[in-house]
């Protein structure tokens, strides 16, 4: 009687645990990836979304929209060199994409309107007495791009960044879910 209890118990244990295992997402796929870096940035976790987006990319390097959320990344972490490149590269791979062509944009938008910023603040500061020079400047607080969830028909969520120097071109860019609405 005992046993018999014992091996139902352990039936029972083991499909639970096949059961669990079973909604388990392939981390291999890599749509897995971008849709937990659109939960990521969503959260304003961008180092994390960043992470996510590189390996959607590393698993599938011809999907465009993964490097568009790739560029958005980017961007949100202040790395704008890579961020450009990945634009271009998402774009190279989806010209027609409008999400991809709105955010590239925007983003080119945002680098130019801070170059002109920060000459007119090389320039302030050179003019002022020694004394204002040594503060430091003003923060900007910019708007970053949204990320678009695949698995959602709404319309992309933006954030916003905290008053650090942030990357973003005004309004922001609007990636396009992983895949899927291509």
């Amino acid at each position: 009687m005992m046993r018999t209890n014992n091996r139902l118990l352990a039936t029972f244990a083991m499909i639970a645990f096949a059961t669990a295992c079973s909604h388990q997402q392939d981390l291999r796929k890599p749509s897995t990836q971008d849709n937990f870096g659109v939960q990521m940035a969503r959260m304003n976790l961008w180092r994390e979304a960043l992470f996510r987006f590189q390996r959607a990319v590393e698993i599938n390097p011809a999907d465009a929209m993964a490097h568009n959320n790739l560029a958005v990344a980017f961007e949100a972490n202040g790395d704008f060199d890579k961020a450009r490149k990945e634009y271009l590269e998402a774009l190279k791979l989806d010209r027609s994409n409008q999400y991809i062509q709105k955010n590239y944009s925007r983003f080119v938008e945002f680098l130019s309107r801070n170059r002109k910023r920060q000459q007119k603040e090389v320039k302030a500061a050179s003019t002022e007495p020694a004394t204002t020079a040594s503060t430091t400047p003003a923060q900007t607080s910019a708007a970053v791009p949204p990320v678009v969830d695949a698995s959602s028909a709404q319309p992309p969520v933006t954030t916003t960044a905290p008053p650090t120097p942030t990357p973003e071109t005004p309004p922001p860019p609007q990636p396009k879910p992983p895949g899927g609405g291509r």
